[in-house]
């Protein structure tokens, strides 16, 4: 059973976290973080001070005055009344927030805390808390343009904050019907939650929504035609799952104000679901298989649990009161891990000091997750735990926008997708083990230089029952330059190939890339698999190998172990096989954390061990156009231990020229996979293999 207890014991510890972050601004109020007028500082301000409002609200016995946290969650509160461009005072910056389209983020996260403050408010608080939602809601109707686009750099690729714009301005409206332009309103407020999560089958769609069918309501589609979202530019599940949350903040303040979730906030939320759903390990963590860009584990992980609480009760999906478990105890880690009460603190101590802003913001996500779990559980009653091992059933899934396939299975899943967060990008993962996930370029050749980051240049896919094929090139690209006149400019060209074979565990993975413009490398490896090795594992990762075997903990002195073998398995789940390329499988130590931040890449959230083929490091390392900078084949097998390994082999049949090939042989059979890694279609054992594509043939 999951009870409102479940959600305080996390909580609780937290507040010790929060008075060493809290401060006395010279405005006499108090703020969380930052202070400052930027949207993350008001943002988090707003997420703890709901938190500290819901813990105070409880009926449980907690080691905390309730008082107190009722009086400091008033006092955040109160800063960002009191600081909005409609009060009287200043952020810490010396500046006022509001009137933007992502200023009242904030305060739908919140909505949990704001349901249990409320009550407590002066005159004064109710003024100027009415004040500053007209105002938002009146600057969203005149300022924020009502726009859908599948692409993210469309500039109209927007589901989240149509979202949760909609979302405010109808609680607004709800909360002070007297409110100008009210019809206005509620007609913005319709048209942006109808296209929040929109689909291409919208624009003919002829269900009435106010009186008129959607397709005169639609503007465009933020989804493709199986719901993958490029918001950022790649295929990004975690927004996916931000989306939803914020149908989840809309539909628990409907509830506890007992009037009915608007019909336009339920589209499409179960069919999302439905795809999202397929990208949940059992113990509740997203499997990002298109990657992400920024702290792993961390922002759109929290926002998971929302999710999970209505789609179990507003759809009757029994599987997740297993997956919210499985969240309150990976949050459980976490936090066990820190002796501060942080859910982040050890993880990420070097971004204490690297960003304060972007630090604290973080550690407020929990802790807003958490206060929406506990006033839903202390409001409508605990859950009960549904009595089975297994989630889902065997799925598959592809996306043609993002060339994107995936296959799960009860135990196993596998992916590639190629308009990944860091380029293409594999995973092959057993799901009794979500911390063996990572996808910063997975699978494929890494080089380090300046500012290079693989762009996908073309794709290729097809699936069929059980597995699929996937082919493409990758321009690596110097970005960002630092030399007056120098421009960005490719330095290599990359040719991949993969295969996900219909055996539930096994896929094939072929790699060339070529150098085009001479450049300064401090470091090359091919295969580039990473394996995580930090709180979630326990800081220690087993790994064997034919004549060896180590226990690898977390550490910063770089090494690089050659195991002088062609397999390789980890944890006695993953097993690895070399068939061409390099002369043995090695294992990179790097010093420190990966697990990058795209838009600041000396930000780091997750210490990794990395599984190579071939490796130079050399700080003077200069390649030349036309070297071949990686060319490997190798295969990994998900579910595979250690004394099921040598079952499996990997030979190959012919590695000359532009075609590769090599022949995979298991337990289920035995397949040959070919790829064309030149620019010219060419004819394979009869068969024709255009530029960039790949063949599978079982024997």
């Amino acid at each position: 059973m999951i009870s409102e207890k479940n959600y305080l014991d996390l909580m609780v510890p937290f507040y010790d976290f929060v008075k060493k972050q809290c401060r006395k601004s010279d405005n006499g109020l108090s703020y969380y973080g930052t202070g400052e007028s930027a949207h993350w500082a008001i943002q988090s301000n707003y997420n703890v001070a709901g938190a500290l409002a819901v813990m105070a609200e409880t009926a449980c016995d907690i080691s905390l005055d309730k008082d107190e946290l009722r009086e400091k969650a008033l006092e955040l509160f109160r800063y960002n009344l009191h600081t909005h461009v409609t009060g009287d005072k200043k952020c810490s910056n010396g500046l006022q927030w509001g009137g933007s389209w992502i200023t009242v983020l904030g305060l739908e996260r919140m909505v949990a805390g704001q349901l249990a403050l409320e009550k407590y408010f002066s005159a004064e608080d109710q003024e100027r808390f009415r004040s500053l939602r007209i105002f938002e809601s009146l600057w969203i109707l005149d300022n924020f343009e009502t726009v859908a686009g599948l692409e993210g750099n469309s500039k109209r690729n927007k589901p989240e904050s149509d979202f949760w714009n909609g979302s405010f301005i109808y609680r607004t409206v709800m909360d002070h019907p007297d409110v100008p332009r009210k019809e206005e309103l509620l007609e913005k407020s319709t048209a942006l939650l109808l296209n929040a999560i929109s689909h291409p089958l919208d624009a003919a769609s002829e269900k009435l929504f106010d009186g008129k069918p959607l397709r005169q309501w639609n503007v465009g589609f933020n989804f493709s035609a199986n719901y993958s979202l490029d918001h950022h530019c790649y295929m990004n599940v975690g927004y996916s799952v931000v989306t939803l949350s914020h149908a989840a903040y809309l539909w628990h303040y409907c509830k506890v104000r007992n009037i009915p979730f608007p019909a336009a906030a339920a589209l499409h939320v179960k069919d999302l679901w439905e795809v999202v759903k397929n990208f949940v390990a059992p113990d509740g963590r997203m499997i990002r298989i298109g990657g992400d860009t920024r702290a792993r584990y961390c922002y759109c992980q929290m926002y998971l649990l929302p999710v999970l609480i209505m789609m179990k009760e507003l759809f009757g999906d029994t599987d997740c009161a297993i997956l919210e478990k499985g969240m309150l105890d990976l949050l459980q880690k976490e936090q066990q891990d820190n002796p501060d009460g942080s859910f982040f603190g050890t993880r990420l101590a070097g971004m204490r000091t690297q960003s304060r802003y972007y630090y604290t913001r973080l550690e407020s996500d929990p802790i807003a997750a958490l206060a929406f779990g506990a006033d839903h559980r202390r409001r409508f009653g605990a859950v009960e735990l549904p009595e089975r091992d297994t989630l889902l059933k065997d799925a598959q899934w592809s996306d043609d926008f993002h060339c994107a396939d995936m296959v799960r299975t009860s135990k196993t899943l596998r992916s590639v997708v190629r308009r990944g967060s860091h380029g293409p990008m594999a995973l092959a993962l057993t799901l009794d083990d979500s911390s063996l996930a990572e996808w910063q370029s997975n699978g494929f050749t890494q080089m380090q230089g300046h500012n290079i980051f693989p762009e996908n240049a073309s794709k290729f896919h097809e699936a069929f029952p059980g597995g699929f094929i996937t082919s493409g090139t990758v321009r690596f690209i110097e970005c960002e330059p630092w030399g007056e006149g120098e421009a960005p400019m490719q330095v290599a060209l990359g040719r991949t190939a993969c295969a996900a074979l219909p055996d539930g565990k096994s896929m094939i993975v072929l790699e060339k890339t070529v150098c085009v413009k001479e450049c300064a490398l401090s470091s090359l490896r091919s295969i580039g698999w990473k394996i995580p090795n930090d709180v979630h594992n326990g800081y220690t990762r087993s790994y064997n190998w034919e004549h060896g075997s180590a226990n690898l903990k977390k550490g910063f002195a770089p090494e690089t172990i050659d195991t002088g073998s062609s397999w390789l398995t980890v944890e006695d789940k993953l097993s690895f096989l070399l068939g061409y390329g390099a002369d043995s499988f090695k294992i990179c130590i790097p010093e420190k954390p990966m697990g990058c931040i795209k838009s600041c890449r000396y930000m780091t959230s997750l210490y990794m061990n990395e599984i190579c083929g071939s490796v130079i490091e050399d700080e003077e390392r200069r390649i030349m156009p036309g070297e071949v900078m990686s060319d490997t084949g190798y295969a990994v097998m998900a579910d595979v231990p250690t004394d099921k390994c040598k079952e499996y082999s990997l030979e190959v049949v012919e590695s000359s020229g532009d075609i590769r090939c090599v022949k995979f042989t298991s337990p289920a059979g035995t397949w040959l996979f070919a790829a064309n890694f030149g620019d010219e279609e060419i004819v394979w054992e009869g068969k024709s293999i255009a530029a960039a594509e790949c063949v599978l043939k079982q024997l």
